[in-house]
This record gives C-alpha cells, sequence and structure tokens, in this order.
C-alpha cells in the first residue's frame, strides 16, 4: 500500500490535469455560444483560451512521470531532465501552469505585441 503522502499527491497532480482540462472545454462551449447563439449586439467580448491551454501543457509535463498510458509515457521517456531532478521538474511545471493562468492576459499581451511589432 502506498503512502498517504503519495495517494495526496497523486490526487492533486490528477486534479492540476482535470481542472484545466474542464476549463477548456468550458471556454470553448463558451466561445462556440458566442460565435453561433449570441446576439452580436449583446455577446460581449470573446472568451480567452491562453491561460487554461497554457495551465493544461505545464500540468500535463508535470504529469508524465505519474501516468502511465500515453501520451504520458511518451513525454517521460523524451524528457531530459534527470530522474534524480524530476520532483523539482514536477513543482516547478505546477508551478508555471499557476502562473500561466494568473498572468494569462499579460502573457497574451505580451505576444501580441511581439507579433504587431515584428
Amino acid at each position: 500500500m502506498l503512502p498517504t503522502q503519495v495517494i495526496l499527491a497523486l490526487l492533486v497532480l490528477q486534479l492540476a490535469l482535470a481542472i484545466p482540462l474542464f476549463a477548456v472545454v468550458i471556454q470553448l462551449l463558451r466561445w462556440l455560444h458566442w460565435c453561433f447563439l449570441a446576439e452580436r449586439a449583446s455577446r460581449g467580448e470573446r472568451p480567452r483560451f491562453t491561460g487554461p491551454v497554457l495551465a493544461l501543457v505545464f500540468s500535463t509535463l508535470a504529469a508524465t512521470d505519474f501516468l502511465s498510458f500515453e501520451p504520458f509515457v511518451t513525454l517521460s521517456a523524451l524528457n531530459p531532465i534527470p530522474e534524480s531532478a524530476r520532483a523539482y521538474f514536477t513543482v516547478a511545471m505546477l508551478a508555471l501552469a499557476v502562473w500561466c493562468w494568473a498572468y494569462s492576459g499579460a502573457i497574451r499581451g505580451r505576444i501580441h505585441a511581439l507579433v504587431r511589432g515584428a
């Protein structure tokens, strides 16, 4: 039997994958509603995907060593981080997921400024 800390860590990791995935699905549904059902005069601003998608990418990278089905197995094999530092890599990817979700507007603004300036 696994220790309680390991079980809790795996549950947190699965939540870190599930929450951004559900957020992307909800944003997709909101976008479909915005495009096809909402009235043009009152529909407001288009739903943004930057935060949830970046959080999903980084939380997927964090979970590569702990989930044993594809595409996680392949991503784990391609990971250049040594086995001894994988725990630090996982924590860093989870921190990046939270940071990207929190500052997605600033990230999107910088990307737009770089593209417009180029």
